[in-house]
């Protein structure tokens, strides 16, 4: 593994990197127990330092285990038609072609803003896997990748629709949660997936009803230590996903017009109290966690020999946080995470 100390860079492995996440557009968007991680993945390790025959020897256990091959649907999509196939899982496939074709032809920015003002705002949205791999596309600048995570954004679309009109906007993210009523925390949501929970509290009146809006300020960063701060607490495989998801919409809101940007910031502040309600974790205060003296390349060592698709993703996304947020507990976390 290449000196992680200095920063992260592109080298000879990019190339390989690109390769394979060419050969997973084969793949469904679903696989066997779980989501397509795969790309995501190869991208993470790549930036932490793996090397080519590293990304192979990862790919290659990924497909054994887990890949689906995706089954073309048939389906013609042009112009706005794909907006008739919001919520249409089944349409993976062609709106991945389809979204991959307006790319090359109108350009990576322009794609996403279109999609992400048109579409239901849904950032819950496969347990924020989709906002997470589009933002993983960005990073790995791969028009494929970028197409894949706006077909899942679309396919599978999971929009929490709140009324804001006359609530009080919350005194900040951490009082926000900790005024939801414990209760909901305990309701008895449907076990099996992130995303089950998600679609049974988006519709639940108790938790529409205590919803308070956004609060003021540097909402996002907000969000992200709060999540960073519940997963300390507790390492939840849910509060997981809000730690990474709020890095990939920091990546996204990046490629946004800042009206679209807004939008987007709100339904993520939504997702996170679902999210919050559905791990059940009680926020504590405070949060007592040791200083420790990072050394990201010990993390990246063991991150990077992990076949696990959340321990590689948690560490990197840490790593990502922690350069914005260097006294916040990121560290700590990834060091838990990968031990």
């Amino acid at each position: 593994m290449r000196d992680a100390t200095s920063p992260l860079r592109m080298d000879i492995a990019e190339s390989t990197l690109l390769q394979l996440l060419d050969a997973n557009a084969r793949f469904a968007l679903d696989a066997r127990g779980t989501t397509n991680h795969c790309p995501m993945v190869l991208v993470a390790l790549a930036r932490m330092g793996a090397t080519p025959d590293r990304l192979r020897a990862f790919f290659a256990q990924w497909v054994e285990k887990y890949a689906i091959s995706e089954t073309p649907r048939g389906v013609a999509i042009a112009g706005d038609d794909w907006l008739a196939h919001v919520g249409d899982a089944a349409a993976f496939g062609s709106l991945q072609a389809y979204f991959h074709d307006r790319i090359a032809r109108n350009g990576v920015t322009a794609m996403i803003a279109d999609v992400m003002s048109r579409a239901p705002c849904a950032p819950a949205t496969g347990a924020f896997h989709a906002i997470i791999r589009l933002a993983y596309g960005i990073e790995a600048g791969h028009c494929g990748e970028i197409a894949a995570g706006l077909a899942a954004y679309v396919a599978t679309s999971l929009p929490i629709e709140v009324d804001w009109n006359g609530r009080r906007p919350a005194e900040s993210v951490g009082e926000g949660l900790v005024g939801i009523p414990e209760h909901l925390l305990r309701k008895g949501w449907p076990s099996g997936s992130i995303t089950g929970r998600l679609r049974a509290i988006a519709v639940d009146p108790e938790f529409q009803s205590a919803m308070q809006a956004p609060p003021a300020g540097a909402l996002l960063n907000d969000m992200a230590r709060v999540s960073i701060q519940l997963y300390w607490q507790k390492a939840d495989f849910t509060v997981l996903h809000m730690v990474t998801g709020a890095h990939a919409a920091r990546i996204v809101l990046a490629q946004l017009p800042a009206q679209i940007g807004d939008q987007l910031l709100v339904a993520m502040w939504t997702a996170l109290c679902a999210a919050y309600v559905s791990a059940g974790v009680v926020r504590s205060i405070p949060i007592d966690a040791p200083k420790i003296a990072p050394d990201w390349p010990a993390v990246f060592e063991r991150a990077v020999a992990s076949n696990d698709d959340h321990v590689i993703k948690m560490a990197y996304t840490c790593f990502k946080e922690s350069e914005r947020d260097p006294e916040c507990l990121y560290y700590q976390a990834a060091v838990r995470c990968v031990a």
